[in-house]
């Protein structure tokens, strides 16, 4: 997504209609997923473009609009992987994770969604970082620094209740994993670094 109009970066934030550009957008929640209505288009649209002055996002040379993001693979004792299913798009299986804030390192970002999202705490490994072209998020970029992170549990926790955008969590292998529908990054760690 390059940024090919007329947009404020004035330290609020300001939310655009991915297609017509206007202000006149909102979130809804429709059948349990969170989608956008451009009172000037009269659509409702999975995505929008949000500037935000709160998270990690600059424009390339060539006007892409880039995101920095955390995710962390959660693994138990039986060499299974947490995953859950979003309600934010993309509506895909997906591991803990979101966008970097401006005042915290990736580190602090994963272990910040890790509890936001599931509840869970704990020492993370780093495994990788990753420039991902073609990673679309909800909030209009389709680029991002996308560091992953990994967490060993020594137990199942079976109860994991999934607090934010999603439901259904599952503990499934990475090669169970490839077989779903997962969200890009997610794939792309996995297949890049499958050791895991």
């Amino acid at each position: 997504m390059k940024l090919d109009f007329d947009w404020r970066d004035d330290g609020h934030v300001h939310s655009y209609c991915i297609v017509c550009h206007s202000e006149a957008v909102e979130r809804w929640k429709v059948e349990n997923k969170t989608r956008y209505f451009c009172g000037n288009c009269n659509k409702m649209y999975d995505r929008w473009i949000k500037i935000d002055p709160g998270i990690n996002w600059w424009l390339a040379d060539n006007g892409e609009y880039w995101h920095e993001s955390s995710g962390v693979f959660v693994r138990n004792a039986a060499g299974k992987f947490l995953f859950f299913r979003r309600h934010v798009f993309p509506y895909s299986l997906t591991v803990p994770s979101g966008h970097v804030d401006k005042s915290e390192s990736p580190e602090l970002a994963a272990q910040r969604e890790l509890e936001e999202e599931v509840g869970l705490a704990g020492n993370l490994t780093n495994i990788a970082t990753e420039n991902i072209i073609g990673d679309s998020c909800c909030q209009g970029s389709d680029a991002h620094v996308w560091h992953a992170f990994l967490l060993i549990t020594n137990n199942d926790v079976p109860s994991i209740h999934v607090r934010e955008e999603g439901d259904s969590p599952v503990w499934i292998t990475l090669e169970e994993a490839l077989n779903q529908e997962i969200t890009m990054p997610v794939r792309h760690i996995i297949e890049r670094y499958s050791d895991l």
